[in-house]
């Protein structure tokens, strides 16, 4: 979470002291509502709360809908406007749900903005804004017609054509029930966090998940000191995790010998008792780099 982020937390909790902290999106109940920002989940009594501060609350959150989409049969399903999901054509058919993040540069309209990234996919079934900066695009299974790589290039020249900063997240495909309220629910905190340009919930959970515990451990924290100790390192595990521990592909992407690598593998080893070629250790220094150093 970035300190911007963990400020508003920090000034909502202190508001409403009487708000209960939830490790991830359920059900609500009647006179509850559950809001995410930046990806931590908070339950509030609308018992408690003004009209004012519902409305203000709801406008901070992750979750700040739109007011224009309301005949969208998704969009109301996915606001919790209605309880049954929209049926598909095909009922065998599985959804997921892409969600792009905007910048705008201007305000110019962005009608043509948005027939271009919905172009970027097959098999869509409808696109609405869920706020004015987050368009989501619902698409049924079948084949891709765009790898990450290529996504990405095409994004560029599309930030360029329209003056705009866009992040995509791209959804699992999931079966059509009522529980997909809720999934969509966590997929958006899940991206909340993201800075990547395409990001999808294999390339960001493990962080999502695992930092929270992570940063509450004693344990953790020494190996977070420990880790810190080489001044080097950290730049040398994100580039050897990006690669799947591939020393060849890490050497080239940090411009190192592959010698002057495995010496600092080795070095590293030496100090911490941490093999950065064994995937377990890898993986475990990467979250611990990521949990205390954003």
């Amino acid at each position: 979470m970035n300190n911007q982020t963990n400020e508003l937390l920090n000034r909502i909790k202190n508001a409403f002291p009487n708000a209960k902290q939830l490790e991830g999106p359920q059900d609500e109940q009647p006179q509850e509502k559950v809001w995410s920002f930046g990806g931590s989940w908070l339950l509030f009594k609308t018992s408690q709360l003004s009209a004012d501060s519902l409305a203000l609350l709801q406008a901070l959150s992750d979750q700040h809908y739109d007011t224009s989409n309301q005949l969208n049969r998704w969009y109301q399903f996915l606001t919790h406007q209605t309880q049954l999901p929209p049926s598909l054509t095909d009922s065998s058919k599985r959804v997921r749900f892409i969600q792009c993040r905007l910048t705008f540069h201007d305000a110019a309209d962005h009608t043509e903005l948005t027939e271009a990234l919905t172009n970027l996919f097959n098999q869509v079934v409808t696109n609405f804004y869920l706020n004015p900066t987050t368009l989501v695009i619902v698409q049924t299974n079948g084949p891709d017609s765009l790898s990450t790589s290529e996504l990405e290039s095409i994004l560029q020249t599309i930030e360029s054509d329209f003056f705009v900063k866009v992040q995509i997240f791209l959804g699992n495909f999931w079966p059509v029930s009522e529980e997909l309220a809720l999934i969509f629910s966590e997929e958006q905190a899940v991206f909340a966090k993201s800075t990547l340009s395409v990001s999808s919930l294999s390339t960001l959970a493990l962080d999502y998940y695992a930092r929270p515990q992570l940063q509450q451990s004693v344990l953790a924290k020494q190996l977070n000191q420990l880790l810190s100790q080489d001044n080097d390192i950290k730049d040398v595990i994100i580039a050897l995790y990006q690669n799947v521990g591939n020393l060849s592909s890490t050497a080239k992407q940090l411009f190192l010998h592959r010698n002057t690598l495995q010496y600092r593998l080795d070095r590293f080893h030496e100090a911490t008792n941490l093999n950065l070629k064994n995937m377990d250790d890898l993986v475990l220094c990467y979250l611990l780099i990521t949990s205390f150093n954003d």
